[in-house]
């Protein structure tokens, strides 16, 4: 989940300098728009996968129950500065919750591997 967060952030990047920021209102813009499908596809499918995550976490430990949902509640952050993002006048909001998301989705799925380092190295 890591990696494809990684590649996740790196699309909405290139998205950033291919997509013109002063384009009119619209969902698929023409300028970019190859990386622009891959990294809204990408993100529908970490949103998908951040669910079922969640699902199969909740009968896991505490810290990976509070990791998923921590994930969880960073994709939906994303997803909804996604949608924002496709409006001119929220575009700057939008593509701000969409780094915060990312990052505390991140920073969700990194606890639990943490934690299981540090018992490791206990141990």
């Amino acid at each position: 989940m890591l990696i494809a967060l990684g590649l996740e952030f790196a699309l909405g990047v290139a998205s950033l300098l291919l997509v013109p920021v002063g384009r009119p209102d619209e969902w698929l813009p023409p300028q970019g728009r190859a990386v622009f499908v891959v990294h809204a596809g990408l993100g529908g499918m970490l949103g998908i996968g951040s669910l079922v995550i969640f699902v199969v976490a909740s009968h896991g430990g505490r810290i990976v129950r509070l990791g998923a949902l921590i994930g969880f509640v960073g994709l939906l952050l994303g997803a909804g500065g996604g949608i924002l993002a496709a409006f001119h006048p929220w575009r700057l909001t939008g593509m701000g919750l969409m780094l915060a998301g990312i990052f505390v989705a991140f920073f969700g799925y990194l606890i639990p591997l943490l934690e299981q380092i540090q018992s490791e190295e206990l141990e």
